[in-house]
């Protein structure tokens, strides 16, 4: 379960949950690491709680078939926002995109998820 104190940890939860395959591990990671109501926000749609969670993350695997997302960055945090930029590619293959993560922190839980997506060429 992500942790104020632990920004690695919650990371690490994060993008393990992302990365898990379609199935109870990434549901049980969604419902672990995610409060309820958690708000996802991405460039062109925005969902809210577990089943949006699940359905933003669906998404990502369906238009980039075995894909992994990996932190590429240091991690920032101030109070309850966490943040660190990522890579998408195949598993020890090139970056097809990048971008930064921005967490906001309730509970111990990811209630809040901006994804902001590098322009096309400024692959990390």
């Amino acid at each position: 379960m992500p942790d104020r104190a632990d920004p690695a940890g919650t990371v690490a939860a994060h993008l393990d949950a992302w990365n898990a395959p379609e199935g109870p591990v990434r549901d049980g990671a969604v419902g672990a690491v995610y409060t309820d109501d958690v708000f996802v926000g991405e460039p062109d749609v925005a969902h809210r709680g577990h089943e949006g969670m699940s359905r933003a993350i669906a998404a990502l695997h369906a238009q980039v078939p075995g894909a992994v997302l990996s932190r590429s960055g240091p991690i920032g945090t101030a109070q309850d926002l966490v943040t660190y930029a990522w890579t998408l590619g195949a598993d020890g293959g090139p970056a097809v995109a990048s971008g930064r993560d921005v967490l906001l922190l309730r509970d111990g839980r990811v209630a809040a998820l901006y994804v902001l997506v590098d322009p096309a060429g400024d692959q990390g």
